[in-house]
């Protein structure tokens, strides 16, 4: 779904979906690398055009991509949803 209104409650979601998958396949980032990059994803969250997310049956947000002036900016899938074939 395209989310219009990005609440704080979303974005903080959001933000814990990003840090589940940058910890998961930025093995390059160190921790402190990624406290630091992480101050700056609520604010990406709320600026990005276009922003999608998929939520669980439980409407939990799972994963989300952001599109910006035709291009892909953000796409990050919580740790715990990679390699599942479930559909939502």
């Amino acid at each position: 779904m395209d989310i219009v209104e990005r609440t704080d409650e979303l974005v903080g979601q959001l933000t814990t979906v990003w840090e589940g998958s940058v910890r998961a396949t930025h093995l390059f980032l160190s921790n402190g690398e990624i406290e630091n990059i992480k101050q700056y994803v609520p604010q990406a969250l709320k600026e990005v055009h276009s922003l999608m997310i998929v939520k669980n049956r439980n409407g939990i947000p799972v994963a989300f991509m952001g599109v910006e002036n035709n291009g892909l900016e953000m796409l990050f899938v919580g740790a715990q949803e990679r390699k599942k074939r479930n559909r939502y």
